[in-house]
């Protein structure tokens, strides 16, 4: 009986420190409108250039209203689709190093990264 309770216990402790989360994107973000009105692509695409680069993301443009983003800390490489309109932009998991992703789940700090890069394009697109 107290091998069991202490391996429950153990199972408990351990799966309370897991280190990944379920994957998602982020989609259907509204870009926020400017007092003067409304952005066009090029502004939208400037300003989630800069809010990419404030971040130490190297991203690129790929076709109209589309954007590769890429970031690498210490040994962990995220890359993410960042797709936009004039009214809304999204950002979709590409692939990664390093990240422990299962097609299910990835590491928990995947979240933060991408959290952190949407308040900064948020930022930026409101600013202007």
């Amino acid at each position: 009986m107290k091998k069991a309770a202490l391996a429950l216990l153990t199972l408990l402790t351990l799966s309370a420190c897991s280190t990944s989360v379920p994957i998602r994107n982020f989609d259907a973000n509204p870009v926020p409108q400017m007092a003067s009105g409304q952005h066009d692509l090029e502004s939208i695409k400037t300003n989630i250039l800069k809010a990419c680069m404030k971040l130490g993301w190297t991203c690129r443009s790929n076709a109209e209203g589309q954007i590769l983003g890429k970031l690498d800390i210490r040994k962990h490489q995220l890359r993410v689709d960042i797709t936009f309109n004039e009214q809304e932009y999204s950002i979709d998991y590409k692939d990664s190093i390093n990240l422990d992703y299962n097609g299910k789940k990835i590491h928990r700090q995947y979240i933060n990264w991408v959290t952190n890069l949407m308040r900064n394009i948020d930022a930026e697109l409101a600013y202007k």
